[in-house]
């Protein structure tokens, strides 16, 4: 008797542990099986962002367009280096080697940062000027708008260092949020109005007004809507004015990339049958 019960333990312990490792094997092969599903999902994700890379470097930049509004993707950055018709740049660019981007046929206008507020001046200002000049460039020069001076002090810091004989195109003023911080929208209007009003008696035609999309239309439009206006927006969709009117240059990246500039640029384009002699001086 006592035997006999040891052969039954000896199978019921035998049993037990074929059922564990049946059990064990199951659990082994479903963990291989969840290792090569994650392995086969991490290859095909590298494939398909390697094929939608392929896909965009083949697109035109009008495809691309499509693509991104068909998506519902149109306020991404929008970066590309064809379609343009001119650039604006500042002491950001750095050194800037000017017969080489003069040998651009799209540029047809540069803007020039010259001064910003009562009394600063870009550092990079008259080399900029002269030299896109010497390389045959139709030059403009720009003041960046800032709400903590007068009209006229901000007049007169342009004045003194924009020769009007240097310059081919109008004048341009660049209002954005980051110099108007803390201004009302009526305090922007009327400052604004001023300084437009003595560029045109200055130089006898009105200033090109650049500005941010959003910005614009939260704080200056559809006042404002009567000038020539420059709308930065970098999005596959162009910008759209509050009120009636429209936005005559388009400047639709700060990343583009041309020849002679080492670092990135903004890139600018004519729009709504706006043409050079529009801006012409």
């Amino acid at each position: 008797m006592e035997g006999k019960e040891k052969d039954k333990e000896t199978k019921r312990t035998n049993g037990t542990r074929a059922k564990k490792g049946k059990k064990s094997s199951k659990k082994s092969s479903r963990s291989k099986s969840r290792k090569k599903w994650k392995t086969r999902k991490i290859i095909n994700i590298v494939v398909s962002v390697i094929f939608f890379l392929a896909l965009l470097g083949w697109l035109s930049p009008a495809t691309f367009n499509k693509l991104k509004s068909l998506v519902g993707a149109d306020d991404l950055p929008f970066v590309t280096s064809s379609d343009y018709h001119g650039i604006d740049v500042s002491k950001h660019q750095g050194k800037i080697d000017w017969p080489t981007v003069a040998k651009d046929k799209d540029i047809q206008f540069v803007y020039i940062k010259a001064t910003e507020g009562r009394a600063l001046i870009d550092k990079r200002y008259r080399t900029n000027i002269s030299q896109a000049r010497k390389a045959g460039l139709k030059v403009g020069s720009y003041h960046f708008f800032t709400s903590n001076r007068t009209a006229r002090e901000q007049f007169e810091n342009f004045r003194r260092n924009v020769r009007r004989n240097e310059q081919d195109l109008i004048p341009m003023i660049d209002i954005e949020e980051s110099g108007c911080r803390g201004a009302s929208r009526a305090q922007l209007q009327k400052s604004l109005s001023e300084l437009i009003d003595l560029m045109y008696a200055e130089y006898g035609k009105y200033p090109l007004i650049y500005s941010q999309y959003r910005f614009y239309n939260e704080k200056l439009a559809p006042e404002f809507n009567k000038y020539f206006i420059f709308m930065a927006r970098y999005s596959a969709s162009e910008p759209v004015l509050r009120g009636v009117g429209k936005h005559n240059i388009w400047q639709y990246t700060e990343k583009g990339k041309i020849k002679g500039i080492k670092g990135h640029v903004d890139l600018d384009r004519f729009v709504n049958g706006t043409s050079f002699k529009d801006i012409k001086l």
